[in-house]
């Protein structure tokens, strides 16, 4: 898959348009908790897993950069086996806006929850827009288990994949 700088740009719009964690003043990013809970986040959706520790003073830019890169490298290989267990499916050779869609969701969801989008799979494969619209919203649980859309992500994803 090719990794262009608009998908880059939307990631960090929709894993953390905000900067939560980034210290203005010193230009380092710091963890944060996830709004999902379990282990805290750095940068723009990198879930901390139990053997990363960071530095007190914080990582750069450069760093966080780096960090999303590999992760959406991560997200893509993960999304290509995934769609290549679909029949006549080949990651490689579909268009780049799936690519990016299936990556997308990956990325936000892990593997295992893409799977749950089974009708959005097959939808993006036939290009069919129409039930696109219909199974592309995604939602998470709050605190007190009641669900609740990601307006935000929802709005970016429509603009940038369905419009």
């Amino acid at each position: 898959m090719i990794i262009r700088s608009e998908f880059i740009e939307y990631i960090k719009r929709v894993e953390n348009g905000g900067k939560s964690g980034f210290n203005f003043n010193t230009s380092s990013w710091f963890p944060h908790t996830s709004p999902e809970g379990g282990n805290d986040t750095i940068g723009y959706g990198h879930k901390l897993r139990d053997n990363e520790h960071w530095m007190k003073e914080g990582v750069s830019d450069a760093y966080v950069e780096d960090l999303l890169f590999k992760d959406i490298v991560f997200a893509a290989e993960s999304a290509s086996e995934i769609v290549n267990e679909y029949p006549e499916s080949d990651f490689e050779f579909i268009p780049q806006r799936s690519q990016e869609i299936f990556t997308d969701f990956v990325f936000n969801l892990g593997g295992g929850g893409f799977r749950k989008f089974p009708k959005l799979i097959n939808a993006t494969l036939s290009e069919d827009t129409e039930t696109m619209l219909n199974e592309y919203k995604r939602y998470y649980r709050n605190g007190y288990g009641e669900l609740k859309e990601l307006e935000q992500r929802n709005s970016e994803f429509y603009k940038m994949f369905l419009t």
